[in-house]
């Protein structure tokens, strides 16, 4: 793009610069070059110098995000001090702001934006950036800073940098999310009274609209329809002034001071670069389910047709979009609060408190909601969502971001997260009324599909009611939606309540104009507290007390298998294996899970007023009621496990139960219970002797089967001496937990030769240790150490058969 513009000796000088392969270097060499260089000659050097840096197309750049302090501090510390918002290069940009502009490409805009424009329905951000060359052909024209915040968002998004799949264990060890936080705090600053200086403007910085046979062309701006008096989900106040700013935003443009230029300008490109990714008034169904992505859709739009890709954020993309939110609270909290002293006088508000109180509503809020309402509805059910819920409660929660001299560098403090959501600030949960019921439905929605055993996804439900049950916060939520559907009669359990969960089609209509700046067309708000919202909650409800019941299972049956006393210190077994482990879970984990889900519950009923006793919960059936029932068959009726169904080969999968299995719904406990001899090969075990050993006891069992049958059928002293080498039967009315054909279960009821106990490493331990006693002391070879073992099994034998015959004789 800028190759074909730039020709001279300064390029060819910045373009050696490339060969010097560490970075460090590099950055000193271009220091040197801009300081030492007129602005003039380095005017057009600028744009391939950005490209350079930050990469574009198939340039993946100076590789900004792979760069870590820990790793490489020189390349690190050399590359911040060069792009630091005071640093030279930004130096350069803030001289060439006045009389230097550049052309950016459509094509590396979001994909929203390219069809808006291809429409002829122009966004207010681009009002005075687009221009209409030789046959029509739009560009975008920047300034200098412009163009260079672009790159720097851009680089986030790039298709190029984005196959690195590099993911930043912490940000403030990578170079990239660093600059990201330097030029917030620069330019969104919490301890100062002012924005920091300009320090050159001798004329207006925003790029001039173009002058071309085209540039007179009346576009289609996107304005809401006149609203009629009814009722709202937005406050008057807060639609109109939306309005007001949609049509009056060119104007204000050309008579803006420098004072907020930058700031404005900083966070209009990371709003559009990273929260405007994917339109909202694409219908979601029409995506599949079960695609991989990304998504593709193909919309018809009047004599256009796209094709829409599904555009999924990285997790790095969703660290920086909850970066930037906190840093925007933290920079809104510090607005003067308005004083009234007289109702004849009015206060002046200065320029900045103004850019303070409209930069969420004006520049964050939409685009925020439909990148938040895109990764509810995409995101994949794995335990990175984690860093997507984040981002919504730190939105919501922006009493949490209050800068104080005591707390200067903390932007995530943890104070306060238990005392009262303040009156005051119930005009942000009105005018953000979506975030708080929308959103926490949609995140409802995937509580149904996520397996709450697991420690992430418990917490996940925990953080997220965690924030629902501060002391007011639910209050407020349930008046600002009172108040802002006044023409319905909301309530409460046991208030009279006119209307289903969903407003009516007739009511909808008229809240189409309020709900439009957020939601796509045909919206139907669904009621918080509505009693089809409380039955879901309650489900929820009983999806814990599954989970619950489902790890009290896994510690019983970890409990079963432990030892106690003196067989815990002789236990060699224990050598070879962690007996502590619960699965993937330590015995603590557990605990921990399940006091994630208790205190989930707990947060439920107080935000919903759901008594405890008053949803169904998913108990285990009773000894009594089926103490003959296998552990599968109580599974199915507790329906904790996929549906099956007992044919002559045991419980198979059903249909439905293979499509639960596969979207993770439902899933088996992994408790063996079936025939001793196929139980998975364990740590503690040797593979190869269990697989040997078992092909020999099969062969015997096969060959010989009827013989040792009849063998521990005689009621004498070698009958009872078989019965003691010889693995017993199972009872013929016993049921076996794990899905087996009849015929191995008909095997299993009769006696059979089992060796698998000589493949343990605990059982060669002690032959190993019997081996060398007997060789150190007495000098016995391995034949005779053979007799003798032998000697002992056949004497241990003949005890055993006495023993239990002196006991026969006794009943």
């Amino acid at each position: 793009m800028a190759a074909s513009m730039i020709g001279n000796q300064i390029l060819t000088q910045v373009q050696s610069l490339n060969s010097i392969k560490p970075l460090y270097q590099r950055c000193l060499e271009l220091e040197k070059v801009l300081k030492n260089t007129s602005t003039k000659e380095l005017k057009n050097v600028l744009p391939y110098l950005l490209e350079n840096i930050f990469g574009y197309g198939q340039n993946p750049g100076w590789g900004l995000d792979l760069i870590n302090r820990s790793s490489n501090s020189q390349d690190f510390d050399n590359i911040r001090r060069l792009l630091a918002p005071e640093g030279t290069l930004l130096s350069l940009v803030y001289t060439l702001m006045t009389d230097s502009f550049y052309e950016f490409p459509i094509n590396s805009l979001p994909t929203p934006t390219q069809h808006l424009i291809e429409d002829g329905s122009l966004p207010i951000f681009y009002a005075n950036k687009l221009q209409y060359l030789n046959f029509g052909r739009p560009v975008i024209v920047l300034n200098a800073y412009e163009l260079y915040m672009f790159h720097l968002a851009y680089h986030l998004v790039n298709p190029s940098v984005q196959r690195h799949n590099s993911t930043w264990n912490n940000i403030t060890d990578s170079l990239y999310p660093v600059l990201i936080d330097d030029y917030l705090n620069f330019f969104l600053p919490l301890n100062k009274d002012s924005l920091p200086k300009m320090p050159i403007v001798q004329a207006l910085v925003r790029s001039p609209v173009a002058h071309s046979p085209m540039a007179g062309k009346s576009f289609n701006m996107p304005t809401s329809p006149p609203s009629p008096q009814r009722p709202s989900l937005l406050k008057s106040s807060f639609v109109s002034a939306q309005k007001q700013h949609a049509q009056t935003a060119a104007v204000i443009s050309q008579g803006e001071t420098t004072e907020t230029y930058r700031s404005d300008t900083l966070i209009q490109v990371f709003a559009e670069f990273w929260l405007n990714q994917n339109p909202i008034s694409i219908d979601r169904q029409s995506f599949s389910h079960t695609a991989s992505p990304p998504y593709v859709l193909r919309l018809q739009r009047g004599p256009y047709q796209y094709w829409f890709e599904n555009f999924m954020p990285s997790t790095n993309h969703v660290r920086l979009v909850r970066l930037l939110v906190k840093h925007v609270h933290n920079f809104v909290n510090t607005a003067k609060p308005e004083v009234v002293s007289s109702p004849y006088q009015s206060q002046i508000t200065s320029t900045l408190d103004e850019f303070k109180k409209s930069l969420i509503p004006y520049v964050i809020q939409k685009k925020l909601y439909t990148f938040l309402r895109h990764g509810f509805d995409r995101w994949p059910l794995d335990c990175s969502f984690r860093l997507l819920l984040e981002t919504w409660l730190t939105y919501i929660q922006p009493w949490r971001y209050i800068y104080s001299k005591s707390q200067t560098g903390c932007r995530d403090s943890d104070v306060g997260d238990n005392k009262t959501v303040e009156e005051k600030w119930f005009p942000f949960v009105e005018d953000n009324l979506l975030f708080y019921t929308v959103l926490y439905q949609e995140f409802t929605q995937r509580v149904f599909r996520m397996d709450l055993t697991t420690q992430f996804n418990a917490c996940m439900l925990y953080r997220a009611n965690k924030v629902y049950s501060l002391p007011n916060l639910s209050n407020m939520v349930f008046r600002a939606e009172r108040e802002m559907c006044n023409a319905i009669r909301l309530g409460r359990p046991g208030s009279h309540d006119l209307g289903g969960s969903y407003i009516s089609p007739e009511a909808s209509l008229s809240l189409h104009s309020q709900i439009s700046e957020l939601e796509k067309p045909g919206f139907q708000y669904c009621r918080m507290y509505s009693e089809e919202m409380i039955q879901m909650m309650k489900a929820i409800l009983g999806h814990i007390e599954v989970a619950k019941q489902t790890l009290v299972a896994y510690e019983e049956s970890i409990n079963r298998t432990r030892k106690s006393g003196l067989a815990a210190i002789f236990d060699v077994s224990s050598w070879f294996q962690d007996d502590q482990s619960m699965g993937d879970m330590s015995p603590s984990e557990v605990k921990k899970v399940q006091s994630y889900l208790d205190t989930a519950a707990s947060n439920i009923c107080y935000i919903f007023e759901i008594e405890t006793h008053s949803f169904p919960s998913k108990q285990m059936s009773s000894p009594n009621q089926f103490e003959q029932s296998s552990f599968l068959e109580s599974s199915l009726l507790s329906n904790t496990i996929p549906d099956c169904e007992e044919t002559e080969e045991g419980f198979t999968l059903t249909p439905h139960g293979r499509y639960q299995l596969k979207n993770k719904m439902r899933k088996f406990d992994v408790v063996y219970q079936g025939d001793p001899d196929l139980q998975p090969i364990r740590s503690f075990e040797n593979a190869t002797l269990v697989r040997l050993l078992h092909q020999f006891c099969n062969f015997v069992n096969t060959q010989y089967g009827q013989d040792i049958q009849n063998l521990c059928d005689r009621t004498d002293l070698i009958g009872r001496m078989a019965q003691v080498y010889f693995a017993p039967p199972l009872p013929l009315d016993s049921k076996l937990n794990s899905p087996i054909s009849s015929t191995q279960k008909r095997a299993l009821q009769r006696p059979r030769l089992s060796l698998r106990l000589l493949a343990s490493y605990r059982t060669l331990v002690y032959l190993g240790l019997f081996y060398l006693i007997l060789t150190l002391w007495w000098g016995v070879g391995l034949v005779g150490f053979c007799f003798f073992v032998i000697g002992l099994v056949l004497l241990y034998g003949f005890l055993f058969a006495m023993i239990h015959r002196s006991k026969v004789k006794m009943n």
